[in-house]
């Protein structure tokens, strides 16, 4: 798992957005229309990371971006994770795991204490399978979509670590 460099955005908004439209069936076209073009844009993507807004870990095969993993930058010592996927073609392979692992250990090296994700329905069997813990439920949350939360503790709270 490797760190997105600025050069790759164009790459890795291509795998997004294709992960987005196939792998989110719970989003309707107009939404993924609208996280695309007025959220989740390449414009915005490159502002994220040149201003270390959010950190973007990608999986490549053969160079090829296949999988990534979208991670606000922490706050009070919780790293979340917005957006993960993995390509349809490269699953079951342990890529999704890979990413996940590479997360909490770019949260432990930042000082949190916790990650947190939210996942639709479809992903809760992957998420329960890795060792993340149901935290809860949100029905109806963003964009009409029921979630589940995930999390796991990965450390001790460190309070210079929650305000830096």
């Amino acid at each position: 798992m490797e760190h997105l460099k600025k050069e790759e955005i164009g790459e890795f908004w291509e795998t997004f957005s294709l992960v987005l439209t196939e792998d989110f069936p719970r989003y309707g076209k107009n939404v993924i229309r609208y996280l695309l073009e007025k959220i989740y844009t390449k414009t915005n993507f490159y502002y994220w990371l040149i201003n270390n807004l959010k950190t973007v870990l990608a999986a490549k095969s053969q160079n090829e971006i296949i999988g990534f993993a979208v991670i606000d930058e922490p706050y009070g010592g919780v790293s979340l994770c917005r957006w993960l996927g993995v390509k349809k073609e490269f699953r079951h392979q342990g890529i999704g795991s890979r990413l996940i692992n590479s997360w909490i250990k770019l949260a432990q090296s930042q000082g949190c204490h916790k990650i947190e994700i939210a996942s639709q329905p479809e992903a809760k069997g992957f998420y329960e399978k890795i060792g993340l813990k149901l935290e809860g439920e949100r029905k109806l949350s963003y964009f009409g979509v029921d979630q589940f939360i995930f999390g796991k503790i990965i450390g001790s709270p460190n309070e210079k670590a929650m305000v830096k």
